[in-house]
């Protein structure tokens, strides 16, 4: 992608004016795609006992996406000339796991 991606400027992303920023324990960001091109992953943790139905899980991760986007295009020189560059550069995805699921699934 090229630009710098700051796990704080995730965090307010994900937090700052989400009304639904509640639902949300963690996060971690992951690159996703093949070997010559790749794109960052936001992959978030819902709080335990959490429970979405389709159209509540979209909301959210739509609230994240732009969100986090919102929050890199204004904090990150490296994340504005990037679209001139590449038109999916600004591809930031959002993938939702229940408590302790996915790359948060606790090792016994």
């Amino acid at each position: 992608m090229g630009a710098l991606i700051n796990p704080q400027d995730v965090a307010h992303g994900l937090y700052e004016d989400n009304p639904l920023a509640g639902l949300i324990e963690g996060f971690c960001v992951a690159p996703a795609g093949g070997e010559l091109e790749s794109r960052p992953v936001v992959h978030v943790e819902l709080r335990p006992g959490v429970r979405l139905s389709a159209v509540e899980a979209d909301r959210l991760a739509l609230a994240c996406q732009q969100g986090v986007l919102r929050r890199l295009a204004a904090g990150c020189r490296d994340f504005l000339p990037s679209p001139a560059d590449c038109p999916a550069a600004h591809e930031v995805a959002i993938t939702l796991h229940g408590y302790g699921t996915g790359p948060f699934a606790r090792k016994s």
